[in-house]
């Protein structure tokens, strides 16, 4: 029943607003997303956000906040015991692309996880704490975007999560109704 349960949410959630295609500040949506994880967290999370201004990508925002909620949200689980709680968002822009890097302070991802991490179903979290569905509706929504989702773990510590969207085409349609 609970595996049902969770499979007909997926399906209302991918459903909704999956057509909309529309230019916006993706920057807008990572302060968003950060400020509703941080308020849910807690004081003791830091999270640090270093991105260009008016970074345009083209799609769902609400769908990509989601993705960016989820990474947020995973961070801020992973260095519960950590001594300093610190999430850092950067990111800049390369060959039509937008990088996005989420580095936090944890203790990063077990070696035998980093293949998994993304397998529906798998979680790290303790029962009851997670489903194991956050980063695999994360990738599938980014690569719906034309992105791409990896994970590893930073040389320096922590784990590090990397998010990969194509800009916006100037000249391409701003909204589902509008022509080309």
């Amino acid at each position: 029943e609970r595996t049902r349960d969770i499979v007909d949410a997926l399906k209302r959630f991918s459903a909704t607003d999956r057509d909309e295609r529309r230019h916006f500040d993706f920057a807008e949506v990572v302060e968003r997303a950060v400020q509703w994880v941080a308020k849910a967290t807690g004081s003791q999370f830091d999270v640090r956000i270093e991105l260009p201004a008016d970074i345009q990508v083209a799609g769902s925002p609400g769908q990509l906040q989601q993705v960016v909620m989820n990474l947020v949200q995973n961070a801020a689980d992973a260095t519960e015991k950590s001594r300093e709680r610190r999430l850092d968002v950067s990111g800049h822009v390369e060959g039509g692309e937008l990088i996005i890097e989420f580095r936090d302070s944890g203790p990063g991802i077990a070696e035998d996880n980093l293949g998994r991490i993304f397998d529906p179903f798998f979680t790290t979290k303790p029962v009851g704490r997670g489903t194991g569905l956050g980063l695999a509706i994360s990738y599938g929504i980014v690569e719906r975007h034309g992105g791409k989702l990896t994970a590893a773990n930073h040389p320096r510590g922590g784990a590090l999560f990397s998010l990969r969207l194509p800009l916006a085409v100037v000249g391409e349609a701003h909204d589902p109704g509008a022509g080309a």
